[in-house]
């Protein structure tokens, strides 16, 4: 099959074998595969994969890794030990991990044993797999993994301070950014603060639902949050003071080395920070985040349940992601995009469209 892969530090389309599904796997043709700034960060961080114990990820620089983890695909065939629940040709998607046939887990993309849609083909579980309706376009079905991040995410903050007042703050507005914004809109929380340096992108998560957008050239994003959320930019450095005042949520979605360290620099007391975007390395002023009695999640999701809640949204016409697919593009076209999907100015989303007709 062909396929855009990562073999001894390079990125290039090649043929290599089409996968053959094991025990309680399928076999599935890629419609629709986004390209995710994580597959960036895959590339360009291969000590994360050589470094990662859990086995999830493998580093394996002699062998064809085929990335792309937000997917919708089609039913070819059905391996061993399966229900054979869907006819072939059934349109399916499923939560971008591939539970092998040793009983080890990976995440989809990132190990040469678990290709994912930056091919022609690549293998997913039956278990847990789910059929999506036709009329849903697959590029949008596709980006349902990049919203899940962020349905999953302003469910732990909406629900950090247990229902006492808080107002969130969104930092940077890529894929996750917005679909942060998109989950707190629909969550009812706000109103919303949302910095990112580009102005189209502000533009657009204005029309998603922030309430008020910041260039971080122009003005502290942290200013504007007091204004919103305290009446005032003025700092308020005595604890006592603030044990009584809004809470502050701060969503860290821009993925770049000392945006955290920014972020804890400059939040409330107390604050609550859900690194979503994650550097891949990073110093943070600890003795800052001591004092001031921050909580900070790294990572940690989406959970199951999150990602088939927002999927069913996606599905149902109740989270509409027209907005996030900018582009569509061929596998031929995917090493030029991918190198462009790096870039602000890039859409939310790129979507390739591998598949021979």
């Amino acid at each position: 099959m062909r396929a855009f892969s990562m073999k001894e530090g390079k990125l290039g389309l090649r043929d290599i074998p089409r996968p053959v599904p094991g025990s309680g796997q399928m076999l599935v043709k890629t419609l629709a595969c986004a390209i995710c700034a994580s597959d960036h960060h895959h590339f360009d961080h291969p000590e994360v994969a050589r470094d990662d114990r859990s086995g999830m990820r493998v580093d394996a620089p002699h062998l064809d890794v085929v990335m792309g983890h937000e997917y919708c695909a089609e039913i070819v065939e059905y391996g061993p030990d399966t229900e054979r629940a869907w006819r072939i040709g059934t349109r399916v998607t499923r939560i971008p991990v591939l539970m092998m046939t040793s009983g080890q887990t990976r995440i989809v993309g990132y190990a040469p044993d678990a290709p994912g849609g930056y091919g022609e083909y690549f293998l997913i579980n039956e278990f847990l797999a789910r059929p999506v309706p036709d009329h849903i376009p697959a590029e949008i079905v596709a980006v349902n993994d990049a919203m899940a991040v962020g349905w999953y995410y302003t469910r732990a903050g909406t629900e950090a301070f247990q229902g006492k007042p808080s107002v969130p703050l969104v930092i940077g507005l890529g894929a996750i950014g917005m679909s942060v914004v998109i989950g707190l809109r629909k969550r009812g929380a706000g109103p919303i603060v949302a910095a990112d340096f580009s102005e189209s992108r502000r533009k657009l998560a204005r029309e998603l639902g922030a309430d008020v957008v910041v260039d971080p050239a122009v003005e502290s994003p942290f200013a504007a949050w007091r204004q919103v959320a305290w009446g005032s930019a003025d700092e308020i450095h005595d604890y006592m003071v603030m044990a009584g005042m809004t809470k502050q949520v701060v969503y860290e979605c821009a993925g770049k080395d000392g945006v955290l360290a920014g972020i804890i620099d400059n939040c409330a007391f107390g604050a609550r920070v859900l690194s979503a975007g994650g550097s891949s390395q990073d110093t943070i002023p600890a003795v800052v985040a001591h004092m001031k009695g921050v909580n900070i999640q790294y990572g940690g999701g989406p959970q199951l349940a999150d990602w088939y809640e927002c999927l069913d949204l996606v599905t149902r016409g109740e989270i509409d992601l027209t907005r996030f697919v900018g582009e569509t593009v061929s596998l031929e076209q995917l090493p030029d995009a991918f190198e462009r999907a790096r870039s602000s100015d890039s859409p939310i989303r790129i979507v390739c469209k591998p598949a021979r007709t």
